[in-house]
Formats: structure tokens, C-alpha cells, sequence
């Protein structure tokens, strides 16, 4: 069980960083748009940038959890199996 939560925070930390490095293009091209003067709209997209990212490491956690893991299973197997 211990290395059924360990594989799942892993793949879950890896989420959030293909997300996050997923979407910085995306936040280049919405500054400019939405900023206009306004320094404090900064705060917001970097809010809404790490919101996105760990919103995403939570429903991968999640997920995990419903379906299981492939990498988990197979430890799992080679551990009975010795």
C-alpha cells in the first residue's frame, strides 16, 4: 500500500509540472492582453497558473486512486512472486 501512495504522488508531482510547464506559453500570450497598465494582474495569473497546476496533481492523485496504478500492480506482483 505504501508504494501504491508513493507511485501515485509521483505521477501526481509529475502532472503538475507538465502542466504548469504546459501552460507558461499560454500565460505570454494572455499578459499582454489583460494586463494594460495593471501591475496587480500579474498576482492573478500567477494565481490562476499554479491553481490550473495543482488542481491537476489533485485530480491525477484522485484518479490514481479510482483506477490504480500500472506501475504499483507490477511491484506488487514482483514482491509475491519472491
Amino acid at each position: 500500500m505504501k508504494d501504491f501512495f508513493r507511485a501515485a504522488a509521483i505521477r501526481a508531482i509529475r502532472t503538475v509540472a507538465e502542466t504548469l510547464g504546459s501552460t507558461i506559453p499560454v500565460g505570454l500570450v494572455i499578459t499582454p492582453v489583460m494586463i494594460e497598465g495593471a501591475n496587480w494582474s500579474y498576482f492573478y495569473i500567477i494565481l490562476a497558473w499554479l491553481g490550473t497546476g495543482i488542481l491537476s496533481g489533485i485530480s491525477s492523485f484522485l484518479l490514481a486512486i479510482a483506477t490504480g496504478l500500472p506501475e504499483a500492480a507490477e511491484k506488487e506482483k514482483a514482491a509475491a512472486t519472491k
